[in-house]
């Protein structure tokens, strides 16, 4: 298993250098085809009886992503000018106004999807619910981007967050490519049920003789989060161990119109300072 097709997002601005340069590593690590994608959404409409659109709104819209892809498109020049790897940039103007529809729609055909860290302060960039509701709906593994800290080389310690879940056992099998060329991998459940502890001598040990199967070596780690949150604990224990990547399972659901996290998934994309791999 190999990443021969990498798609990175380009609509959070302000982070793009750092989705860049993790793109850049990665396909050069995977000889990969790289395809950057700044997606121009409709122009949002809100029905009202009492609603008229305004052409000055509209007009407005327009103009600000247009006047973005063209910097994101100079940028993206520049950055792979004197670089031999197989790429493109596409500026896709999408039907929907929601930019995570259109990198849905387009991401499924890719390996790997590479995202930037949501700014939640800036309107400028992509939807709140963006990161959780593209890695639940795509089928394909995302990778999370923290603000000025990319994937500068292969990692050589990454830990898995394992709770024994359908999506923890997506985002494992995933993230192969990179688990295969890591040095140093933890497996950490962090408050194992007791009946997994009767079950199985470590919990976790079932995935790690599973990646050793595959000549992956293993550390089986189980944590008890005292007064941390799941979600502290697992960032915490990263940090202890300088992992230069966090593979977890993305859990959340729709509500209504927006798209809700569960809370281990929303404290690691608020407090996350490694790339994080999602799956679901």
């Amino acid at each position: 298993m190999c990443f021969r097709t990498i798609l990175a997002c380009l609509n959070e601005t302000a982070n793009n250098l750092a989705v860049a340069a993790t793109a850049s590593t990665l396909a050069c690590e995977f000889e990969a085809h790289l395809t950057g994608l700044y997606v121009i959404p409709a122009a949002p409409i809100y029905p009202s009886a009492h609603y008229e659109p305004i052409p000055e709104l509209f007009e407005a819209h327009r103009k600000h992503f247009n006047r973005q892809s063209h910097s994101v498109r100079a940028a993206f020049k520049a950055t792979f000018l004197n670089n031999t790897l197989r790429h493109q940039l596409r500026i896709e103007n999408s039907p929907s106004p929601l930019i995570g529809d259109c990198v849905i729609e387009q991401g499924r055909s890719f390996d790997l999807i590479l995202v930037s860290q949501t700014e939640t302060a800036s309107k400028l960039g992509v939807e709140l619910d963006f990161v959780p509701r593209v890695a639940v709906a795509v089928g394909r593994p995302v990778m999370v981007i923290p603000f000025n800290a990319p994937l500068e080389s292969i990692p050589e310690t990454v830990i898995i967050g394992w709770n024994g879940s359908r999506e923890a056992a997506r985002a494992v099998f995933d993230s192969l490519p990179i688990l295969k060329r890591a040095t140093k991998i933890h497996i950490v459940w962090i408050d194992p049920p007791a009946e997994r502890q009767k079950s199985e001598a470590i919990p976790g040990e079932r995935i790690a003789r599973s990646l050793e199967s595959q000549g992956i070596k293993v550390v089986v780690d189980p944590v008890n989060s005292g007064a941390d949150s799941t979600g502290d604990a697992l960032l915490k224990k990263a940090a202890d161990l300088r992992a230069g990547m966090l593979v977890i399972g993305a859990y959340g659901r729709s509500r209504l119109s927006e798209f809700v996290l569960g809370g281990v998934t929303r404290t690691v994309m608020q407090k996350m300072r490694c790339p994080v791999l999602l799956s679901h």
